[in-house]
């Protein structure tokens, strides 16, 4: 397991090297001057200039690089150029909305789709038909319609739960759920479909075992063969796609957050790309990449968990 570990570690340099370099020259191909965009139209060239030479935006491209570069490894993210606030400071702040949405979305997934598929392979026959209808017809409903639908149902006709805002765990973790209800349902639908595919075909292989024979001769009902071999063994596929769920509701969830007014990364990366404010768009992309990088980490450490093959692999 440590070697898996220290092994996947080692790829985490390189890609995140990559990925710091790519989000660098993609920015620079942005349209449009920082400075001007920050003082007006009604700004003079030289003013312009002046501004340029304070934020360091008129020096070359490949010093800006190396500084910025510089500043990463100190773990320094730069500045705001629009609210003077620190990078760091502004993704503490929105980060967590979204990784909250993104995790409930990512749970409710799983539990969901682990259901639906385990159901649908030891039942078999019209339920098993009638299961796999519904997860595709969930796979097909865009989660921007669904929210709307949600929002119109449980806040508006029957005013359940709350349609806009986000309180904080700490201040309230009932109205911290409550917030967050409709927006989890909305990202996490389309993901329970491909849960409860991998759920289904992993339970009917596994089912056709002979420990699973044995296991029945021996007297197990065949609820505990299921909920405690069957699943275990039928596990590692369906932790790859809920990983995959993850990253998916991490971009959801950015368009979802603008519905549901969520101050998440999304709406703070939408509003600086508005406002030109580069380097809170680049820290918010390397926020993203580590999250998907440690999510990764993650799987395959509960894969190797689950599967002791894998940790030789």
């Amino acid at each position: 397991m440590l070697r898996l570990c220290l092994r996947r570690l080692a790829s985490v340099v390189p890609i995140m090297a990559i990925v710091a370099t790519l989000t660098f020259l993609l920015i620079q191909l942005v349209p449009g001057d920082p400075a001007s965009f920050l003082l007006g139209t009604g700004a003079t060239p030289e003013q312009v200039a002046d501004l340029q030479a304070t934020l360091g935006l008129d020096r070359p491209a490949l010093v800006q690089y190396g500084d910025w570069l510089g500043g990463l490894f100190r773990g320094d993210l730069g500045v705001s150029l629009v609210s003077t606030q620190t990078v760091a400071e502004s993704l503490s702040s929105a980060l967590p909305v979204t990784v909250s949405v993104a995790v409930l979305s990512t749970v409710f997934t799983v539990l969901v789709g682990v259901t639906l598929g385990t159901v649908a392979a030891v039942r078999g026959g019209v339920v098993d038909r009638a299961v796999m209808w519904t997860a595709s017809i969930g796979m097909a409903i865009p989660s921007f319609w669904l929210a709307g639908m949600l929002v119109f149902a449980f806040a508006i006709r029957l005013p359940v739960l709350p349609a806009t805002g986000y309180v904080d765990f700490a201040a309230s973790p009932g109205e911290w759920l409550s917030h967050l209800v409709l927006p989890m349902i909305a990202v996490g639908l389309a993901g329970v479909g491909p849960v409860a595919f991998q759920t289904r075909a992993g339970v009917i292989d596994q089912l056709s075992r002979d420990y699973v024979r044995t296991l029945a001769a021996n007297g197990l009902s065949r609820r505990r063969i299921v909920c405690r071999h069957v699943l275990r063994n039928a596990s590692g596929p369906v932790v790859t796609v809920a990983s995959l769920g993850f990253v998916f509701a991490l971009g959801g969830v950015m368009v979802i957050e603008a519905i549901f007014n969520l101050p998440g990364v999304g709406t703070l990366m939408l509003s600086s790309i508005r406002q030109h404010d580069l380097p809170v768009v680049q820290g918010a992309v390397l926020a993203f990449s580590l999250i998907i990088v440690a999510v990764n980490l993650l799987t395959d450490v509960v894969a190797a968990t689950l599967n002791p093959r894998i940790r030789f692999s």
